[in-house]
């Protein structure tokens, strides 16, 4: 499954220069629902990557984490940086849709935010309630990639800026590290428990 999954995934790569930024979201919801039908950990994590790579602009994400302590960092620390906010992120998903409940994703509006940003509007629907999700979309290379997910209000980029911020504050790049590679690590062991 998860090869098939990168072989539609490399299929459908080249198609995103001239996709509209709804067909991101839509693509990456399909991975979130793929991966919510399977109860290993490990599976989910192999189709969510994926998409994460595909659809995440992990270099702005990392840029706006850290703030100005972003151009402190060498050019081999931003990189690292970069790969360990993807494994996150990813790991993150992969751990919170481990069921497949009968959620339903809708995609509602498109509306710009500036010349090559959008934000696309969409809902979850799940047994219990509904959760306003909005991506924030920034086109780069002809790409549209996702840099800000707002649930209900409440931007993910904006919590990472704070937490990230104030921590490199404290204790530099590596207090910022080892608190990521431990919530990486908490969200793989949840599904053991």
């Amino acid at each position: 499954m998860a090869v098939l999954w990168l072989t539609l995934g490399m299929g459908q790569a080249h198609c995103y220069a001239e996709s509209a930024p709804a067909d991101v979201v839509t693509a990456f919801h399909a991975a979130l629902t793929t991966a919510m039908k399977s109860s290993s950990y490990d599976h989910r994590l192999s189709v969510v990557e994926p998409a994460v790579a595909d659809h995440f602009q992990t270099h702005t994400i990392a840029r706006i984490s850290l703030g100005r302590h972003w151009r402190s960092l060498s050019a081999e620390d931003q990189t690292d940086f970069q790969t360990l906010l993807k494994n996150l992120v990813s790991s993150t998903y992969a751990s919170r849709f481990k069921e497949d409940n009968g959620q339903v994703f809708s995609i509602t509006a498109t509306e710009a935010i500036a010349t090559n940003r959008k934000r696309v509007k969409s809902t979850l629907e799940t047994s219990t309630e509904t959760v306003a999700l909005d991506y924030q979309l920034q086109q780069e290379e002809g790409h549209w990639k996702i840099y800000d997910i707002v649930a209900n209000g409440v931007s993910d980029l904006s919590l990472k800026r704070s937490n990230y911020s104030a921590m490199f504050q404290k204790g530099g790049l590596l207090s910022v590290r080892q608190e990521i590679l431990s919530n990486i690590a908490a969200n793989a062991a949840e599904q053991t428990e």
